[in-house]
């Protein structure tokens, strides 16, 4: 049994969203085995992207209000209403009103979101000096919430499979405005997990 403040996860942005965080409360990188459960907030005229996926959401309406758009007619939101997505339903959530339209998503864990374990290692290109931009990324897969074990030749980040790929993807992004890099990527759905240091 475990227990956290759901502000001290950090909000990552959320993928193809105007306005849109996520806080993963709960998934694969707490040993969550079944479900993972989401905070999501969207500012004022902020929406999540208009797509499906192949698993349902549940929500719960927390604060703000919104709007659930589909193939059919729109639903209006507020505190207090809950929302069951199918699997391949188109949807989106938009908030309409004038507060954060927050609300808590649960999601079934599967194959695609599972646990990841990748081996990164982050060459700069003609610099000197390589730790800065070793060290910004090792910061900010920390603060993603991901497992990370610094090594000589690379470093091993492991966590829940979306978060894993958009830490990797954010983290180049950000090295790449300080000048050129070379980033060597090995995956696996199969190493120890979460990756285990092996110094005493």
């Amino acid at each position: 049994m475990e227990v956290k403040r759901a502000v001290t996860v950090a909000a990552q942005a959320g993928e193809d969203a105007r306005g849109t965080t996520i806080r993963w409360l709960w998934s694969t990188s707490d040993g969550a085995p079944t479900f993972a459960l989401r905070l999501v907030e969207v500012q004022p005229g902020g929406s999540s992207p208009f797509r499906s996926h192949n698993y349902e959401h549940e929500v719960y309406i927390l604060s703000g209000q919104g709007q659930l758009r589909g193939e059919r007619p729109a639903h209006a939101l507020e505190p207090g209403d809950t929302a069951l997505v199918m699997p391949n339903e188109q949807h989106q959530f938009t908030n309409v009103g004038s507060e954060t339209l927050q609300f808590p998503c649960a999601i079934p864990l599967s194959r695609e979101l599972g646990g990841v374990t990748a081996q990164v290692s982050l060459y700069p290109l003609r610099r000197g000096h390589l730790g800065q931009a070793i060290e910004a990324a090792i910061d900010l897969w920390r603060s993603r919430g991901l497992d990370v074990v610094p090594g000589a030749m690379g470093t091993l980040i492991a966590g829940e499979g979306r978060a894993l790929w958009a830490a990797l993807r954010d983290a180049f992004t950000a090295a790449t405005t300080q000048g050129e890099k070379v980033v060597i990527v090995t995956l696996s759905n199969a190493c120890p997990w979460p990756p285990q240091d092996d110094k005493p």
